[in-house]
């Protein structure tokens, strides 16, 4: 997605980490374009010709910074299907318990955390 910001251009994209999508921005200027990407902890300024050298290693930038963070980064996924009717439940006890995601909900009740 390319956005005008005043005189700035400004690229919103993302990146796919595990089962999680990552947005990052783009705001190319002439010799350089800074990236911003808070899933991986990035606000810097880079050469242009850096640029796609640090966007293919971006997943694993996201994976590392979320293990700094949390000590252990959340790559593994477990699907499951459920009727229309379960999963609304499901996401209203997840609400009403005070959950932003219906993942972080489902991980609290199975792990008993």
């Amino acid at each position: 997605m390319y956005h005008m910001q005043g005189n700035k251009a400004r690229i919103k994209h993302y990146v796919v980490v595990g089962n999680r999508r990552y947005e990052y921005v783009l705001e190319p200027a002439r010799s350089y374009t800074v990236l911003v990407c808070e899933g991986a902890g990035i606000n810097k300024r880079y050469s242009n010709s850096e640029i796609p050298a640090v966007l293919a290693d971006l997943p694993n930038i996201i994976i590392k910074f979320i293990e700094r963070q949390n000590g252990q980064a959340q790559t593994e996924a477990l699907r499951f299907r459920v009727t229309p009717a379960e999963k609304e439940k499901i996401a209203m006890d997840a609400y009403n318990a005070g959950f932003s995601s219906i993942s972080a909900y489902l991980r609290a009740k199975v792990l008993g955390t």
